[in-house]
């Protein structure tokens, strides 16, 4: 069964060789994973959640994770930001996310998605934002197959590059 969780140590071996695999794949954009060697994860997914000690300009954040429990086996990452700053208005958004490597094209993103967002208005999030790079047409179709109307492209600079950014919108 594929499902929602909050992050657990069940699966972190699993989420563990997922980052192992983006780490084996360079990008331009790094690692969405992190590495839950460098630190306790779970324990900085509740400080994010709680929004509490976190670095300056971040937000509350609550995490989950997509499983497959037949398998014990993690396919990917949601992240709901509670607010939005002026950075996460040009460039994230209220959701981001990640499918692992091996996992891309199946599907899973659109699943994990749709499974978030009625999370996400729980969280009292009215209108969602998520964005993406011009150039990343297959998070393009996950946010218009789970019902986001695109809103504009705008410019960023992002590490000294200027990225064509999409911002979706969808009232939840």
């Amino acid at each position: 069964m594929l499902r929602l969780i909050t992050p657990c140590e069940a699966y972190l071996p699993s989420y563990t060789e997922a980052y192992d695999e983006y780490c084996a794949y360079p990008r331009p954009a790094g690692n969405p994973l992190i590495d839950p060697r460098a630190c306790n994860l779970l324990a900085r997914y509740e400080r994010y959640r709680n929004a509490c000690d976190l670095p300056e300009g971040w937000v509350g954040m609550t995490t989950y994770w997509l499983v497959d429990d037949e398998n014990q086996r993690f396919l990917g990452q949601i992240d709901i930001r509670h607010e939005l700053t002026e950075h996460l208005l040009r460039y994230g958004g209220h959701v981001g996310y990640a499918i692992r490597l091996g996992e891309w094209n199946k599907g899973y993103g659109t699943l994990m998605l749709s499974l978030a967002l009625p999370r996400a208005k729980v969280l009292g999030i009215g209108r969602c934002l998520i964005t993406c790079d011009d150039d990343n047409p297959g998070s393009a179709r996950v946010m218009e197959k789970n019902g986001f109307v695109l809103g504009d492209k705008i410019d960023n600079v992002i590490n000294g590059r200027t990225i064509i950014t999409r911002r979706y919108w969808k009232t939840l």
